[in-house]
């Protein structure tokens, strides 16, 4: 029955001025001839949206309905789009810019015009008292659908407006007051139970999981985890060991990491990984035994390593202990050279290979020679490097800035080698991060792996269960495959063993390759992944014993 207050009430002044209007005219644009695409669509839709976000006159529950409409539309078009703007997530140009751009602010419209339904309720607006039934679904989406634009905007390594914290902020400070923060609900039809307090979790973690040093489709698959596990982080509003990391709801400013002397006070709110760590873990151990069921996967599209090195990341991140930089770093302005790949990298390394006459030991010290007598294959170093500068450096880090032009390619995750003069020798890092604006240049942190690093071959043997000597036989029928490698004399070790980097390529933790290097070839184990990036993974790995003779 229709209510008395609502009898004598004017409509706004908008098109979409109830939920028939708005079912209509969503309907006009399925049935208009000829049939729009769904970019075109969502432009439109996101239009609806933009305009019902800043539009008066409307009651608190029917702008909250009319809302509804138009992102269960909406959402079906951005799933629609979004793989395409994923198959191109390589791709800086024009293209990808405007994919980004249309699905940035789809997701910023739906936010603000949830937003405002939860900000009229809080203003006591007309229907207000109605509206309190769904207050804490519509303060949900609005910071499900801010996590998605901050999602985009990571994609993109674009840097968090300042303005990014201060409606989810407020948002939060109302459902608590009105005790709807932790209550069950069902954001969308068909989905797992959520509260509002784990919708401002996701996006807590988003923000300090420094996905500016994850590869672009990692940092996609960084959401979809903590879409599944924030609601189990902890929280709480007095400082605890299991809560590291503080929100100050007034500031409305990013969380970040509590101080150890930090007091508590009405506003700041306290959490951390807590029961979410454990389960990563148990997750990532999974992965690493090949064991993670399909259904359990965050995706078809993630490859075992990535969801292995994703999770080792959010659990260093989102750990009691989160990193800091260890090394001092000193202005500098000077011409950096740069390339980038592995094919690119060996070539320019010292080679070393079998039956060069050198000595290698288990510390991968050598005597190094510029070049190897024995070659399996031709390389050839194709690639001109770039020139970036240098603003500031460490013992093992650089930070860049990279003109426009150049460096199209760089993103977290890629191999590089550096050079800081012609008569240099080339050292091998990665870029650990990358910061982007809206235009112009893009700045990045590298990382130096290694100051000395060696370029080998390793003979792919097999794995634990197969006697190596049963491997080749008699006749010299099998045939063994190559892959090139590089070692980190140098390197950061894993767990006391040493480090080295391959060819990316689906391997096996426990799987025998021969090191194609030295006087004497030597057999090594893959003991351990440690990450794996667009064309290489780094492994830890341990000597084995002699075969007896």
């Amino acid at each position: 029955m229709l209510e008395i207050g609502k009898l004598f009430s004017h409509k706004p002044d908008h098109p979409m001025n109830s939920v028939a209007a708005a079912r209509k005219i969503l309907k006009k644009l399925d049935e208009a001839k000829p049939k729009p695409t769904p970019i075109e669509a969502l432009i439109q839709i996101e239009g609806w949206a933009n305009s019902l976000a800043g539009a008066d006159g409307f009651a608190c529950d029917d702008r909250f309905l009319i809302v509804a409409e138009i992102e269960s539309k909406g959402n079906l078009l951005a799933a629609d789009i979004f793989p395409e703007y994923f198959r191109r997530i390589h791709t800086r140009d024009q293209d990808q810019r405007r994919l980004y751009e249309l699905l940035h602010s789809y997701w910023s419209a739906v936010a603000a015009a949830y937003a405002r339904c939860v900000l009229d309720h809080q203003a006591g607006e007309s229907g207000a008292a109605r509206f309190t039934p769904q207050l804490a679904i519509a303060a949900a989406r609005s910071i499900r659908a801010s996590e998605h634009a901050e999602r985009m905007r990571q994609l993109r390594y674009i840097g968090s407006g300042a303005e990014l914290w201060e409606s989810p902020c407020r948002l939060f400070a109302h459902a608590e007051k009105m005790e709807v923060d932790h209550v069950s609900i069902v954001v969308h039809e068909r989905e797992v139970h959520s509260t509002v307090r784990a919708e401002l979790l996701r996006l807590a973690g988003m923000s300090l999981a420094a996905l500016h040093e994850l590869p672009p489709e990692q940092v996609e698959l960084a959401g979809r985890i903590l879409e599944r596990f924030a609601v189990s982080f902890s929280w709480s509003t007095e400082p605890s060991p299991d809560c590291n990391f503080v929100l100050d709801l007034a500031e409305g400013a990013a969380p970040r990491q509590r101080r150890p002397d930090e007091a508590a006070s009405p506003t700041k709110r306290f959490f951390g990984g807590g029961p979410a760590l454990p389960k990563l873990e148990e997750v990532g151990d999974l992965v690493a035994k090949n064991l993670l069921a399909d259904e359990a996967r965050f995706g078809v599209e993630f490859s075992q390593a990535q969801i292995f090195s994703v999770i080792r990341h959010l659990l260093i991140y989102l750990g009691p202990n989160p990193p800091q930089r260890r090394f001092a770093r000193t202005a500098v302005s000077a011409p950096v050279e740069i390339i980038h790949g592995f094919s690119s990298i060996s070539p320019r390394l010292t080679i070393l290979d079998a039956g060069s006459g050198a000595t290698l030991d288990d510390n991968l010290n050598v005597q190094q020679r510029k070049r190897s007598d024995v070659q399996l294959a031709a390389e050839v170093a194709d690639e001109v490097p770039e020139t970036w500068t240098m603003c500031d450096r460490s013992e093992w880090g650089l930070g860049v800035e990279i003109p426009q032009r150049p460096g199209m390619w760089a993103e977290p995750g890629v191999l590089c080698g550096i050079r800081d003069g012609e008569t240099s020798p080339w050292w091998v890092g990665i870029i650990r991060s990358v910061e982007a604006s809206e235009f112009g240049r893009m700045h990045c942190g590298l990382w130096i792996m290694s100051k000395r690093p060696i370029a080998t071959h390793l003979r792919v043997i097999g794995n634990e269960t197969h006697q190596l000597a049963n491997w080749e036989t008699s006749s010299g029928g099998f045939k063994y495959s190559y892959l090139h490698a590089v070692l980190l004399p140098d390197g950061v070790k894993a767990h006391d063993r040493p480090v080295m980097l391959i060819e990316r390529q689906t391997i096996w933790i426990g799987e025998i390759y021969e090191i194609m290097a030295g006087e004497h070839t030597r057999h090594v184990r893959l003991m351990e992944l440690i990450e794996e990036g667009a064309d290489y993974m780094r492994v830890g790995f341990a000597w084995m014993a002699p075969a007896a003779t």
